[in-house]
This record gives C-alpha cells, sequence and structure tokens, in this order.
C-alpha cells in the first residue's frame, strides 16, 4: 500500500505559510528608492548657471579687452 492518499504535514504547511509571509513582509518594508534622483540634476544646472554667471561676469568686465590686446600682441 502507498501513501499517495496520506494528508498534507499540516505543520510543514504552516511554516511555509508564516515564512512566506514573512518574506513578503521583509520586503514591503523595504523603502523605495527612486530610480531617477533630482539632486544630481539640480547641482548640474546650478553649477551650470554659477558658471555662466561668471563667465558673462569676466567678458564685461573693463579688464576684458586689455588683457586681450595684451595677450595677442597688442590691438590693432
Amino acid at each position: 500500500m502507498t501513501n499517495a492518499n496520506a494528508a498534507p504535514d499540516p505543520i510543514a504547511a504552516a511554516s511555509a505559510i508564516v515564512q512566506a509571509a514573512a518574506e513578503r513582509a521583509a520586503h514591503d518594508a523595504t523603502p523605495y528608492e527612486d530610480p531617477r534622483p533630482i539632486a544630481p540634476v539640480i547641482a548640474l544646472v546650478a553649477g551650470v548657471l554659477v558658471s555662466l554667471v561668471f563667465m558673462a561676469a569676466m567678458v564685461t568686465s573693463p579688464a576684458t579687452i586689455p588683457m586681450w590686446c595684451l595677450s595677442h600682441g597688442g590691438c590693432p
């Protein structure tokens, strides 16, 4: 006689259910990470804007033309 019609072990079934529930709870408890963080983008834009402001300040400075003339061998 085979044991094909035997009832499954209730303790093993309960343990599997509890383990699956614990794994699901642990998965749900992990914080969600945004795949596209915005902070680096904001820092990059701020850096570009600051550098553009500094370049504009250097170009519009009254010392720019004499410095250019000195570095290029005199003004025409």
